[in-house]
């Protein structure tokens, strides 16, 4: 009896266990039945309204260095007021619930009623516009700077990227970031953004050759704010200066809040480009065109490679101002039809003037026609054969030294004459005159015709006397240079280089490089006739009474003299009857020094100026004298090395 006692009391214990253990599974399969049936509905419908979204990231774009590696374009850190709008989700629903129940008062419907959509849609975006314009108002007050919230604008960012930082305030000071992160640092919704933006940091400084940007952004969905080049280098570079966009994924859930961003496509910033200009000589270019003329150009080259050294044209403009957008009004000023400060005159095409002079001796010499010993009579005109053309030259009798730097149009036009039209132009177009140079930003071709044009209908044998002294074709300032850069080196012709060197932005490993001293073209000269042109040249700054004389031996400008830098030149006006054209005159000085060593050459182009040895030449003494100095630093580096 005992024994089975014990079982019975045993099989109750397991009883109770096993109903114990039922209970559990029924609890259990309870649970999971609710959580696939029951729940898994409303998660499978949260899912349905969840999506993602890919937004476009724009790269940093490139820098933009001179041959000394200082930075004429470079990306400054802007630092933005931005509000999540997923954190602000709680103020929107409680502002909201405010609104309506302050409607159904106003309108005596019960506490209870449910707005109809048409009316809950307008509220529920006043409730979200009160909620930002009351932070908006105070990151004014603690910033103390304005902040505008447009209501069109946030209503237009609402509907198409809530899931997007909006931007409140822009470009905050050094002050405004400390006061921002020890007042509104873990203000919800509140953050600071770090935006790259392309800088100027010379402002006007090369500014037509470097060009300037433009933002974009917008013209697709989700694509963040970048920069595009609109002229000059940034431009013409603009695929390498770019880089390559990132894409981020962003999950957003049914209301378009973010909820997840992570990284999908990484950004690679833009290449940096490193340029063969001197930023010294940019800015002693500029500043001397400045104090001398309104409108004007000066290009300096190293004659011994074609490299560009400064570019410069006035007036000026500040790029800096693109960046951000100009106003009408702004855009209307720089637009001006007289000014055009956003014109590149060192690549446009000018009457050459007196300079052609230069090309005018060399085709005499080579046609045999001038004797540069044999004295000619300048009456004060040129009258021979029924012509009628004005000599600025004193009356008196010249040798062709002479009437070189005194500038005969008399003694040219006599001699070029007899050289005749064709030979006049098969010399200037042997320099490449009238001829692109393939500048990457582009420029003007100039009116140069070619030799076997001569003698026809547009260019009768009649037009010699006014071509050997500029008159009738055009030129632009580069072009110009690169012929004078030739007469300085013996005859070669270089196809002009600005660009050096494009690199990584990471790693400084060159990606493409531009040799220097590319050759265009050699012209073969006579020795004795290119010394002959030289000399001259240089009697027109070294001898008294010489047009360019007075402003290379001003009192207080002697540092040429003692580095005994001599410089060559020739002045030139060309008078400018066309009735299209708002000037009258072009003034210009083209040269090359030092003489014994030729090293660089110098044109500087003035529209309207007084005259080429008083307006241009002391533009052109400046940039000699800057040269000089820019020599003896590099040589004082090297010695401290």
């Amino acid at each position: 009896m005992f024994i089975f006692d014990i079982f019975k009391r045993e099989a109750r214990r397991l009883r109770t266990l096993s109903v114990a253990m039922a209970g559990g599974m029924l609890l259990l399969l309870a649970g999971l039945w609710f959580v696939q049936i029951v729940s898994g509905k409303q998660m499978q419908g949260l899912l349905e309204r969840q999506s993602f979204r890919r937004p476009q990231v724009a790269a940093e774009r490139g820098n933009i260095f001179d041959c000394n590696g200082l930075a004429l374009v470079k990306n400054r850190a802007q630092y933005n007021v931005v509000v999540y709008l997923e954190d602000l989700r709680s103020q929107f629903a409680n502002e909201y619930s405010q609104m309506a129940k302050e409607y159904l008062q106003e309108h005596r419907l019960p506490p209870a009623a449910k707005l109809p959509a048409k009316t809950a849609a307008p509220l529920h975006l006043e409730a979200d516009y009160r909620v930002v314009s009351n932070l908006s108002y105070r990151v004014a007050a603690v910033l103390q700077q304005p902040v505008t919230l447009d209501p069109e604008r946030f209503r237009t960012f609402l509907h198409e990227s809530i899931f997007m930082p909006l931007q409140i305030l822009t470009d905050l000071n050094a002050k405004q970031v400390a006061v921002f992160s020890e007042q509104l640092s873990g203000q919800p919704g509140l953050d600071l953004e770090r935006q790259p933006v392309v800088s100027y940091p010379y402002k006007t400084a090369a500014a037509h050759l470097l060009g300037y940007v433009v933002r974009t952004g917008g013209e697709k969905k989700y694509q963040s704010p970048g920069y595009k080049g609109n002229t000059g280098l940034e431009a013409a570079f603009d695929d390498k200066l770019t880089g390559e966009p990132g894409t981020n994924l962003v999950l957003v859930n049914n209301e378009g809040y973010r909820q997840h961003e992570e990284t999908l496509v990484p950004k690679q910033g833009g290449k940096d480009i490193y340029l063969t200009i001197s930023l010294p000589l940019q800015q002693a270019a500029e500043k001397a065109l400045a104090r001398y003329g309104v409108r004007g150009a000066a290009v300096v080259m190293d004659a011994r490679t074609g490299d560009v050294l400064a570019m410069a044209s006035m007036p000026a403009f500040d790029p800096n101002e693109f960046v951000a957008g100009v106003s009408q009004k702004r855009w209307e000023d720089l637009n001006d039809a007289r000014l055009q400060p956003l014109f590149n005159r060192a690549t446009d095409a000018y009457f050459p003037g007196s300079t052609f002079k230069i090309i005018t001796t060399l085709a005499c010499l080579e046609s045999g026609v001038m004797d540069v010993n044999e004295i000619y009579h300048n009456a004060g005109k040129f009258t021979e054969s029924g012509y009628d053309i004005d000599d600025t030259a004193p009356a008196g009798d010249y040798n062709f030294e002479s009437a070189f730097y005194h500038s005969s149009n008399s003694y040219f036009c006599h001699y070029g004459m007899r050289a005749g039209l064709r030979k006049l132009f098969e010399v200037a177009r042997r320099f490449h005159l009238g001829e692109k140079t393939d500048f990457p930003t582009g420029e003007a071709a100039g009116i140069v015709p070619r030799p076997e044009q001569a003698g026809g209908k547009a260019w009768p044998v009649n037009a010699a006397p006014y071509v050997s002294i500029g008159q009738e074709i055009s030129v632009t300032p580069l072009q110009m240079t690169v012929m004078i850069a030739a007469i300085a080196n013996g005859g070669t012709i270089f196809w002009p280089r600005v660009v050096k060197e494009i690199r990584s932005s990471g790693t400084g490993e060159v990606e493409q490089s531009f040799p220097a001293g590319r050759v265009r073209d050699t012209v073969l000269l006579n020795p004795q006739h290119l010394q002959i042109l030289r000399h001259a040249m240089l009697e027109d700054t070294e001898h008294p009474g010489a047009n360019a004389y007075e402003k290379f031996h001003q009192p207080g400008h002697l540092l040429l003299q003692q580095a005994q830098f001599q410089v060559a030149g020739k002045t030139g006006t060309a008078q400018v009857n066309s009735p299209g054209l708002d000037y009258r005159h072009v003034v210009w000085f083209d040269s090359f020094g030092p003489y014994n060593d030729p090293r660089y050459a110098v044109v500087v182009m003035i529209v309207d100026g007084g005259s080429g040895g008083l307006t241009c030449a002391p533009v052109a003494e400046e940039i000699y004298e800057a040269i000089v100095k820019t020599e003896k630093a590099g040589l004082s580096r090297q010695a401290q090395n």
